[in-house]
């Protein structure tokens, strides 16, 4: 996987959740606003919140268990549905 020293920008990029742009552009936002990387890329709803989850145990090393139980599969599909809704550029909600 990830080098677990690469910072998130890069493991996002690596992973096709956003591009370098979308990484430029919350950079920027970081430098004026102080917030987390992550956290301004979920704000521009450019990634959700179990996307940001998947890069960050990535980056770290750690490999997040498969559901199982009850709402089992409600991550992916809510990963499906985010990557469904920026694609076709609708909003969140």
């Amino acid at each position: 996987m990830s080098d677990p020293r690469a910072l998130l920008g890069a493991v996002l990029v690596e992973q096709g959740m956003v591009s370098g742009g979308d990484v430029e552009r919350a950079l920027d936002a970081q430098a004026e606003s102080g917030k987390r990387l992550g956290e301004i890329l979920v704000d521009l709803g450019l990634l959700c919140r179990p996307q940001l989850d998947r890069a960050v145990a990535g980056q770290t090393g750690v490999e997040l268990e498969q559901e199982a139980g009850y709402g089992a599969g409600l991550r992916a599909a809510i990963e499906r549905r985010h990557g469904y809704r920026r694609a076709f550029g609708l909003q969140s909600g």
